[in-house]
C-alpha cells in the first residue's frame, strides 16, 4: 500500500451517493491497485472504535483490508467527523472532530495523502440535517426553535476545518462546495480519484438520498406527533419526482437571510486559509446526503 484517501463527507453532501457508486466499481478499482471498503465495514474497523476510550491501535486498519494489500485505499465515512445527530440531540456542531481524528490517526499507518470534504450553505444544510433528525420516537421541533438552534451554534464550518487540518497537517484538504446539480456526485468521485472517475459505472436509476421537501417534512412530523410509525415511513421514501426545493417554507425571511450572511462570512474565510476549495453556483434546489 502506498497511499490512504479519506473522503469525510460532511453529512448531506453525496457521501451515500459517492459511497454506493464505489461499490457498484469494486472489480474496475481493484483493477486499478485501488480498494474502497464499504461503509458498513468502515464502521466496524474504524468509526465505531474511534467511540471507545482506547481503540485498538492499527488493528481496526488490518481488519479493514482483509488480507489485501493494495496501492491505494479509499476510505468513506462521514460519520468519522462524528454524528449528525449531535446537532439537535445536543446542540453542538460537530464537537468531537478533533478528539475523534486524532484517534483515528494511530488507528491508520500512514497519514492519508490526501482528504476530500464537502461543505454546503447553513440554511439548507440545516434543513437537511432536521429532516434526517426526525424519526419516531425523536422530538419534533418547532421551526422557530430549530432556526433559534442553528443561529446559536458557536461552531462552523471553519472550525470543523480546522480540526481536521490541525489533526493531519501533511495531507492534502480538499474542500468542495455542495451543489445540488446532479453532476456534484461524479465531481466528488473525479477530486477522490482522478480520472479513474471517468470510467466508473454510474447507474442511472441510482438516486441520491434525498432530504424531504419542507411540505414532506410538515407531514412527517404529524405522522410522528401522531405515533404513526408506519405513515411517518411511507412519507419518508415517497418518490420524490418534481418535488418542491427543499428550502421553500422552511425557514422565516430573518433566520434564512441571517444564516446566509453568516455562510456568506465563514466561506469567505474558508476561501482564505484553504486554496484548496472548490466553489459552486448554486444551493436552493432538492438535495443528495
Amino acid at each position: 500500500m502506498t497511499k490512504i484517501i479519506l473522503h469525510l463527507g460532511a453529512h448531506r453532501t453525496a457521501s451515500t451517493h459517492v459511497q454506493g457508486v464505489l461499490g457498484k466499481n469494486v472489480a474496475l478499482l481493484a483493477g486499478a491497485g485501488i480498494v474502497a471498503p464499504c461503509q458498513d465495514d468502515v464502521k466496524t474497523a474504524l468509526t465505531k472504535p474511534l467511540g471507545t476510550r482506547i481503540p485498538s491501535i492499527r488493528t481496526g486498519f488490518a481488519a479493514l483490508l482483509k488480507g489485501a494489500t493494495p496501492e491505494t485505499v479509499v476510505i468513506s465515512d462521514e460519520n468519522l467527523l462524528g454524528y449528525l445527530n449531535s446537532i439537535f440531540a445536543h446542540g453542538k456542531f460537530y464537537p468531537d472532530t478533533a478528539r475523534r481524528l486524532a484517534k483515528l490517526r494511530h488507528m491508520l499507518p500512514i497519514d492519508p495523502a490526501k482528504i476530500v470534504v464537502a461543505i454546503r450553505p447553513y440554511d439548507s444544510f440545516f434543513a437537511s440535517a432536521y429532516g434526517r433528525w426526525l424519526a419516531p420516537g425523536r422530538m419534533v421541533l418547532p421551526h422557530e426553535a430549530v432556526a433559534e438552534l442553528a443561529l446559536g451554534l458557536t461552531r462552523g464550518w471553519g472550525d470543523m476545518l480546522e480540526d481536521i487540518a490541525s489533526v493531519f497537517p501533511e495531507s492534502t484538504l480538499v474542500i468542495s462546495e455542495y451543489s445540488p446539480d446532479p453532476s456534484f456526485g461524479p465531481a466528488q468521485l473525479s477530486t477522490i480519484l482522478g480520472p479513474l472517475a471517468d470510467e466508473l459505472f454510474y447507474n442511472p436509476d441510482y438516486r441520491w438520498n434525498r432530504s424531504m421537501s419542507a411540505r414532506q417534512t410538515m407531514l412527517y412530523e404529524q405522522a410522528v406527533a401522531e405515533g404513526d410509525a408506519e405513515k411517518a415511513d411511507d412519507i419518508r421514501t415517497w418518490k420524490r419526482f418534481k418535488q418542491p426545493e427543499l428550502l421553500d417554507g422552511f425557514w422565516d425571511d430573518s433566520p434564512r437571510k441571517a444564516l446566509q450572511a453568516r455562510y456568506a462570512f465563514d466561506r469567505a474565510a474558508i476561501i482564505e486559509r484553504f486554496p484548496a476549495f472548490v466553489t459552486a453556483e448554486n444551493f436552493a434546489e432538492q438535495d443528495a446526503g
